[in-house]
């Protein structure tokens, strides 16, 4: 299925049982898999789960995994695996990992095992690494050569594999290197000790880089100011790890000798948990903070229905587990578009089977439609320029509150429904009126003909009705297509055919619905005409 992915080669158990021999998963928590493919690695890893997990307890690895092919992304996705990023190398997190295991492709697992060294460095932890055995036999590049005086300072143990897939899921007679390092925990030194002096010169620089958080590209900015503010807890975790053995011990008295000594404990650790404060968590509740304000800004999901709104905000909490970064948010918005799209062509089909058939009981609504023969079917029908239908904006004088009130709640709600859904098929064009605020001026001076809202005229009667009348005939001509369209009453190729080259059977519905004449205005504009809900601008755009 995948042998045409270029550099995937699914590792083979055998060999991933010889990646993770020796390894103490009881003091390993955080796991990156930087080329996931379809998860093996990962897949073999997480089965470990189960032999550190107790009725008393529950064990379970914190997995990130990276993956630039999509297809693969998608299977990750189906084990229940976090895709965090698609392309390692540009890969950017302050998050720390005890292990990072992998098999990149083998045309750049040079650079990937760079990357992967220095990500390491930063904090320590283990990496483990399937190579091209020829990177490391033929240093003919300086990438290789720097490898090769890494892997020698880091005293890396290397093993050369021959026909190590040979009986893989895809075959290769590539030679391989089994890379283990383990980099050493990096010792902290107070930057408040060392770096008094330069207090001062610090603050500066702060301060310049906080002005630069221009908010001309919001998404950018956010990011940033996110960064800045992990770096500095960051710094701040780090400072305390390293004062800790000058400043948090307490003093006691030795039992036997009197003599006043230092003893084990201290405060802070008392109130931040027993081993003190971890970088990660920290990490996870700032991303939660930035993901929640994220999802308060209009900016980003003013234009979600608030149950939209409220759903995409539940998942909070899996989003911790991802880095508040410009790939991730772009990635957010994918998704929600994709579950939006289809909310929206929802509400306007049903907006379209109200304003026809949905009050046929009221007499006067008959004549909101006019048929025609469609495709296949000769009940077809188009929404008019008029339309009636029941909503009431007189009251009951008996009421104190009685009398005209086009402000209603049900009034003002069903009138904003409409005009959401010809929100989403104007794009935009459309000059914007305040409804509500219409609807205050026409009560206050009792206007009951003729109010003008956006994208129609509202008339309301004492019988209970309200004559609503479409000022812009090209976008009712758009809903009309929309609604048309989604019941399968135009022909499949239209907006795909000029109208010479139709057959006699498609040019009588195209006749019935519109005309030749109207019909031609829609092939030479299907930008405006045929909606295409994947292009709608529901959330900023700037996040490259």
């Amino acid at each position: 299925m995948f042998e045409n992915v270029n550099g995937f080669y699914p590792t083979p158990h055998n060999i991933i049982d010889k990646m993770i021999c020796n390894l103490d998963f009881k003091m390993i928590k955080t796991i990156l898999e930087p080329s996931a493919g379809k998860g093996n690695i990962v897949e073999v890893i997480r089965d470990k789960e189960k032999i550190y997990n107790t009725s008393y307890s529950r064990f379970e690895f914190d997995i990130d995994c990276i993956e630039i092919n999509r297809d693969l992304q998608s299977i990750l996705k189906g084990k229940e695996f976090r895709v965090v990023h698609d392309d390692f190398l540009t890969y950017n997190t302050m998050k720390e990992y005890d292990l990072i295991i992998m098999n990149p492709p083998f045309s750049n697992g040079c650079k990937h095992l760079l990357k992967a060294l220095d990500m390491q460095k930063r904090n320590g932890g283990a990496v483990i690494c399937l190579l091209n055995a020829e990177t490391l036999k033929n240093p003919c590049t300086n990438e290789r050569i720097d490898l090769q005086r890494k892997l020698t300072d880091y005293n890396a143990n290397i093993e050369f594999i021959q026909n190590a897939f040979l009986d893989a899921e895809r075959k290769t007679n590539v030679e391989i290197a089994l890379i283990k390092v383990q980099l050493p925990e990096v010792k902290r030194e107070s930057f408040i000790l060392s770096g008094l002096k330069k207090a001062q010169e610090m603050e500066e620089i702060e301060e310049t880089e906080c002005t630069q958080l221009i908010d001309s590209d919001f998404f950018k900015a956010v990011v940033k100011q996110y960064q800045l503010e992990v770096e500095a807890g960051i710094k701040l975790i780090k400072e305390y790890h390293a004062m800790e053995p000058f400043i948090l011990s307490k003093f006691t008295k030795d039992s036997k000798t009197g003599e006043t000594i230092q003893e084990g404990g201290c405060i802070l650790s008392l109130t931040i948990g027993k081993k003190g404060l971890s970088v990660n968590q920290y990490i996870r509740s700032v991303r939660k903070k930035y993901w929640e304000a994220l999802f308060g800004n209009e900016k980003f999901i003013g234009q979600l229905t608030r149950n939209l709104q409220q759903d995409f905000y539940n998942r909070i909490e899996e989003l911790k587990d991802y880095d508040f970064s410009l790939y991730n948010i772009y990635q957010l918005k994918i998704d929600i578009q994709q579950k939006v799209v289809k909310g929206i062509e929802d509400t306007i089909m049903e907006l379209f089977d109200e304003l026809s058939h949905k009050y046929h009981w009221i007499n006067e609504t008959s004549k909101n439609i006019h048929y025609y023969n469609g495709w296949k079917t000769n009940q077809s029908w188009i929404i008019n320029k008029k339309v009636i239908i029941p909503l009431n904006g007189y009251h009951d004088l008996s009421y104190s509150w009685g009398g005209f009130r086009p402000t209603d709640y049900d009034v003002l709600r069903k009138l904003q429904d409409i005009e959401k859904c010809f929100n989403y098929l104007d794009g935009g064009l459309t000059e914007a009126i305040d409804l509500e605020e219409s609807l205050k001026f026409a009560e206050e001076y009792r206007e009951t003909k003729n109010i003008q809202l956006k994208y129609f005229t509202v008339t309301f009667y004492k019988k209970g009705t309200c004559h609503i009348v479409f000022n812009n005939e090209e976008l009712l001509k758009k809903f009309n297509i929309f609604g048309s369209q989604h019941k399968g009453w135009l022909p499949p190729s239209y907006g795909k055919k000029v109208y010479q080259d139709m057959t006699t059977e498609e040019k009588a519905v195209i006749n019935e619905f519109e005309g030749e004449k109207e019909y031609n205005k829609v092939i030479s504009n299907k930008s405006y005409y045929l909606f295409d809900g994947n292009n709608l601008n529901l959330l900023e755009e700037k996040t490259a």
